[in-house]
């Protein structure tokens, strides 16, 4: 059986776990994420050489926020990591473990993570958004990322036009503690901030739906934590009426956890046979 090194690099958190079986997710190492690409790199060598101390590594997968180069090997953008940007990324880690490694955007793994294995489990097209410190996405289609060619960036579609506000500066974790002065976390879920969030939430999802054409919408990350989804229903029933209210998809919020990431990796590489 082989070994996988799986990683989650997101704009906040970094998570490392093990499989052993092909099946299921070892338990997870999770770290605050540097915020420089060697401070990052050294991170992972460090876990890495422990891992390897005791067994052989035969595939590496795994999510990073930020859109990818053509080849996914580095990073071009990245609101939240910006000192990883055109960082050989994929070349570092097979230096590391000599051995295959597969890089997609860390939004787009949580998604397939929850395809297979969580929320969306049975559903054939997944229209996914998380809301972390910003806000990604990814359409998930007969449990497989989508075909693409630089990605999902659903959290950068313009809302705002005269003012070009993207969704993100709305709804990302970082935008509200900016506007608030306080981390999302310590709003009440009872505030009435809340129903703002929940309506401009149902306008990205307004926009999932006409783009997408999914039979499930899926929510995750910190922020959809404290969002109603009936109040996301109520505003989309305003926002959306191209379609019939009876043909809307459920919405749905991810069950994973923080393994998601690492659970999309898992899959990604079972994918691959």
């Amino acid at each position: 059986m082989a070994n996988y090194f799986l990683f989650d690099i997101g704009g906040t958190n970094t998570r490392i776990a093990l499989s052993t079986d092909g099946t299921e997710v070892g338990e997870a190492q999770i770290f605050p994420t540097p915020k420089t690409f060697d401070e990052g790199i050294k991170l992972v060598k460090e876990v890495a050489e422990k891992t390897l101390s005791q067994v052989k590594i035969d595939l590496v997968a795994g999510g990073i926020a930020g859109p990818l180069n053509l080849e996914k090997s580095e990073m071009v953008r990245s609101p939240n990591l910006s000192e990883w940007i055109g960082k050989p990324f994929k070349e570092e880690l097979q230096k590391i473990f000599n051995c295959p490694v597969y890089v997609e955007n860390d939004a787009a793994m949580i998604g397939l993570g929850e395809s297979i294995s969580g929320a969306a489990k049975g559903f054939r097209i997944v229209a996914f958004m998380v809301m972390g410190t910003g806000v990604g996405g990814a359409r998930i289609v007969d449990q497989r990322i989508d075909d693409n060619i630089m990605g999902f960036e659903i959290g950068h579609q313009i809302i705002n036009i005269d003012l070009l506000m993207d969704l993100e500066d709305y709804i990302g974790g970082r935008s509200l503690e900016k506007k608030y002065n306080r981390k999302p976390f310590d709003i009440d879920e009872a505030d009435e901030i809340w129903d703002d969030v929940a309506r401009q939430v149902a306008a990205g999802v307004n926009n999932m739906i006409v783009h997408w054409s999914p039979d499930v919408i899926l929510l995750g990350g910190s922020v959809s934590r404290k969002i109603n989804l009936d109040k996301v229903s109520e505003y989309l029933k305003q926002m959306l009426t191209i379609f019939p209210e009876s043909e809307f998809p459920p919405i749905k919020k991810t069950s994973l956890g923080d393994l998601g990431g690492l659970y999309g990796a898992l899959h990604y590489l079972n994918n691959l046979k």
